[in-house]
């Protein structure tokens, strides 16, 4: 498969190392900064087979727009979008995959095996990393383009509750601030503490799910992209498969319910 990857930031060096893993061919990689234009030249050309996009969050959607119309395959990094009329809107389209590669975890295979609807579960999210100044001072600290710390460092959490333990039915907001959130999540059989923070010293990070009282840490790693799931990612898009636009429906929406009562 050939692809053609747009946008060169942090996460960029895992994407082509996963597409090298995979033996795929990458015919253009382009700088969405130094280039605005550049993707829309990419998307338009016969040679790849997947747009692979890799931008600030609030380009995701049009770029997945115009490589939908143009034909192609897409991979889009999290959040496929920040705004769930445009989820919808991609739900559409056919080949669209997002990367939420928390899902290829052996924690997470092992615990959506083990995990029962008839059995009661008290949960507690705690996600801690770090972030210094300069995550602030990018994109990234800008809320319209990244949808705030629940969409860009988040989504990966609460993807991860509603994979395992089903639907949100009630949620609350405690404590909102860019660089800390706090709330609880009721679903029809748990409940769930949970905390987003970029204030960790770089040493203490964990990104824990602590499970009627048994601990499971996913990462105490710098960043989540070095546990290496993006392959597993890459093999799944081979075959025609991945985490789809109806797969992340309902975390984006509950994000943006989250999102709003933080505005309280």
């Amino acid at each position: 498969m050939k692809f053609s990857v747009v946008g060169t930031g942090f996460i960029s060096p895992r994407h082509i190392e996963a597409i090298n893993y995979v033996g795929g061919e990458i015919v253009d990689v382009v700088n969405d900064f130094r280039d605005p234009e550049a993707w829309k030249r990419v998307v338009r050309r016969k040679e790849p087979d997947c747009i692979v996009i890799l931008t600030p969050n609030d380009l995701h959607y049009e770029i997945a727009v115009e490589s939908m119309k143009a034909g192609k395959m897409i991979l889009c990094e999290k959040p496929l979008a920040i705004d769930s009329v445009h989820v919808k809107n991609l739900m559409r389209g056919w080949g669209i995959f997002t990367v939420l590669q928390l899902r290829h975890h052996p924690i997470a295979k092992k615990l959506k095996k083990e995990i029962k609807e008839d059995k009661k579960y008290e949960i507690t999210m705690s996600i801690s990393v770090h972030r210094d100044e300069k995550y602030y001072e990018s994109w990234k600290g800008n809320r319209k383009r990244s949808g705030g710390i629940l969409f860009n460092l988040g989504i990966h959490y609460f993807d991860m509750l509603l994979h395992l333990f089903g639907p949100a039915l009630e949620t609350e907001v405690k404590h909102s601030s860019d660089k800390l959130v706090i709330g609880e999540i009721r679903g029809k059989n748990y409940e769930c503490e949970w905390k987003v923070s970029t204030m960790a010293d770089r040493d203490k990070q964990r990104r824990v799910f602590k499970i009627n009282g048994e601990e499971y840490n996913f990462s105490s790693k710098d960043n989540l992209s070095y546990e290496n799931l993006h392959r597993e990612v890459y093999k799944d898009l081979l075959e025609g498969k991945g985490t789809e636009p109806k797969d992340v429906l309902e975390v984006t929406l509950l994000i943006e319910k989250l999102n709003e009562l933080s505005k309280k």
